[in-house]
Order: structure tokens, then C-alpha cells, then sequence
């Protein structure tokens, strides 16, 4: 499909398109607030585990000690697979939009995403 010409006599080099809204700075904020949130979250796990591996009176009312740190385990084990899932899944969908794209368009993106 040919680009139409904006004017007879006009080019794009001469007339750039005109900037509405930058979103660089919220792009940094949001990535600055999720950064934020994910050391805050993970500090306060730290901070759970090493409280109850070493209180030794500390486990889940009705279970053992040894089910307890191993529910503690499992935990820790889902809390990270949902830290890596939350970055990897959209990054893999946005790939995956990406490739219905004309093929320059699709090159421009996988170039700033790598």
C-alpha cells in the first residue's frame, strides 16, 4: 500500500510529525514503581523466611515443624515462578502481536526489545 504525500510539494523530512504525548516518563516511573514494589515484596520474604528458620518454636498451626518449612519452600518456590511469569508472559505476547506486523515494523520492534 503506497504512502500518501501530506501536501503536493511536502515531505515528511521537512514536516515531522508533531509530538502529542511523551511517554518516556512514564514508562521510567512505572518501571521505577515496579522495581520498587518487586525489592520491597521480595525484601519482606527474606524477611519472613529467616524469622521463621530461625525461631524454631514457628510453624503453621496443625502441621509440623518439618511440613511447615516444607510449605515454606513451596511458597517461596510459587512467589518466584509469579516474579519471572509477571516479566516473561507479556514480553511473550507482545512478540507474538508483533509477528502478525509488516515485516519493518517487526524488525523495529524486536531491534528495541533486544
Amino acid at each position: 500500500m503506497p504512502t500518501r504525500e501530506l501536501l503536493p510539494g511536502i515531505t515528511t523530512d521537512s514536516c515531522p510529525p508533531a509530538v502529542v504525548c511523551d511517554a518516556r516518563a512514564a514508562w521510567r516511573k512505572a518501571r521505577r514503581r515496579a522495581l520498587l514494589r518487586d525489592t520491597l515484596q521480595i525484601t519482606l520474604l527474606v524477611a519472613v523466611d529467616w524469622l521463621f528458620a530461625h525461631w524454631p518454636e514457628s510453624r503453621v498451626p496443625f502441621a509440623s515443624r518439618d511440613l511447615s518449612l516444607m510449605m515454606l519452600r513451596g511458597m517461596n518456590a510459587g512467589i518466584a515462578a509469579h516474579l519471572g511469569l509477571s516479566r516473561a508472559l507479556p514480553r511473550f505476547q507482545a512478540r507474538r502481536v508483533a509477528a502478525t506486523w509488516c515485516r519493518s515494523e517487526r524488525e523495529k520492534f524486536l531491534r528495541r526489545a533486544a
